[in-house]
């Protein structure tokens, strides 16, 4: 018996939701890697500021735009970005659990209804 003869009398609906579920969970998926390596190139450039004194000068250039720091307000600054990014990450983890869990009970309500 094929797949589609198996869920034949699941209602458009539902196959419509589940589906976009997978849709919700793949966008957060990709949210939560993006803010991932965001704060993973913070801790690079905190990593690379280690063991420097905190008076050293710095120059911090972003496209165009040059600007002399020293490292303490540097890794200030990082640390701070740092901090601000962890917020709508777990925000977004718990966001993905919760959906992920729902996903598991609808598949298995699903598969519970479908039984021969």
């Amino acid at each position: 018996m094929s797949l589609a003869q198996q869920h034949s009398n699941i209602s458009e609906e539902v196959m419509e939701y589940l589906f976009d579920q997978k849709i919700r969970e793949r966008d957060l998926i990709a949210e939560k890697e993006e803010l991932k390596q965001r704060m993973n190139k913070i801790e690079e450039f905190l990593v690379l500021l280690q063991n420097r004194d905190d008076d050293l000068t710095c120059m911090i250039a972003t496209d165009n735009l040059y600007q002399l720091s020293t490292v303490r307000l540097v890794r200030e600054a990082l640390l701070a970005s740092l901090t601000a990014s962890m917020q709508p990450y777990l925000k977004l983890h718990r966001k993905l659990l919760r959906l992920q869990r729902h996903i598991r009970e609808d598949h298995s309500v699903f598969h519970l209804l479908n039984e021969p």
